[in-house]
């Protein structure tokens, strides 16, 4: 059955449409992304039924082919295939496609620091492994309060990975009661409980000076007066509260990039950038002169 648009959900969709194309180099996008990016705008309030409102409208428009569906990106469910291969043939085919592709050197492994991004949002996860691959540099989806056994994964990559660098750990995460007294919660453990007082915690986002500065709509469901942290939260920042996922995808970005740039030595990554490229050329080499020679 087609759906009848009214004419306010065709000017809705409009202004999507036009967010869209303003932000073309950062798809996909996530449902929350768009959301801020309308109360941003001002073409709505922030509340919880514009929010639904949102998700029905860029549902229809989906299904009706007004909007692609490579826009939108669902970043937190997934599909495990876990079906075979349709012959050995085909098996065959896909591994010498795939022969000797996808090496990265480890750009880091020279720097006088280990970095690794942790992120409070699954759902932004994507968004930063794409801005901190260029670097190698790991992401962490902490996904609110970390477990111990967590951290202490954390613990036992510092003793594999750092060695003599200074391990340093770049938080992003909601500046809300949860969000701000997640770090906290991990520097206790991690610093007094496992006794790691040479890493450094750095929180890059939110800071309460990004509110200010890019104006961004608060999120007044994320004050739970019974959370026993909220109390002390409002008497310091008030009735502040405001999600990782406002930030205008340009700027959380180039976050990402800063962070990372502030802790580089930009020469010694420079000279590793070298070295890949002339391994990437041997690779190639060698891929070729083992294919020429295998007979299928």
């Amino acid at each position: 059955m087609t759906k009848k648009w009214t004419h306010k959900q065709l000017n809705k969709l409009s202004q999507v449409q036009t967010i869209i194309q303003d932000l073309q180099e950062y798809l996909p996008l996530t449902l929350r992304q768009i959301h801020y990016q309308m109360v941003s705008r001002q073409y709505y309030e922030n509340t919880q039924s514009q929010y639904v409102m949102l998700s029905g409208l860029l549902r229809d428009a989906r299904i009706a082919g007004l909007i692609s569906w490579d826009v939108i990106e669902d970043r937190v469910r997934f599909y495990h295939d876990l079906s075979g291969w349709h012959d050995c043939g085909q098996f065959v085919r896909a591994h010498v496609k795939a022969f000797l592709e996808g090496y990265n050197r480890d750009l880091m492994q020279t720097q006088n620091v280990y970095l690794e991004i942790w992120i409070e949002k699954d759902a932004l996860s994507s968004f930063f492994i794409k801005g901190a691959r260029p670097y190698t540099v790991p992401v962490v989806v902490c996904r609110g309060f970390s477990s111990v056994s967590f951290l202490n994964d954390f613990r036992n990559r510092i003793k594999s990975y750092a060695q003599d660098r200074s391990p340093i750990m770049l938080y992003f995460g909601d500046f809300d009661p949860s969000g701000l007294d997640m770090l906290r919660a991990m520097e206790h453990t991690l610093v007094d409980d496992f006794g790691l007082d040479t890493l450094t915690f750095k929180r890059i986002a939110l800071l309460e000076s990004d509110v200010d500065a890019y104006r961004l709509p608060h999120n007044p469901s994320a004050l739970k007066r019974t959370d026993p942290r909220a109390r002390k939260y409002i008497a310091t920042y008030g009735e502040l509260a405001v999600e990782l996922d406002a930030l205008p995808p340009d700027v959380l970005e180039q976050k990402i990039h800063r962070a990372i740039l502030d802790m580089v030595d930009q020469t010694t990554f420079n000279v590793e950038r070298k070295r890949q490229q002339r391994e990437l050329n041997k690779l190639k080499k060698i891929k070729k002169t083992i294919l020429n020679n295998i007979k299928l």
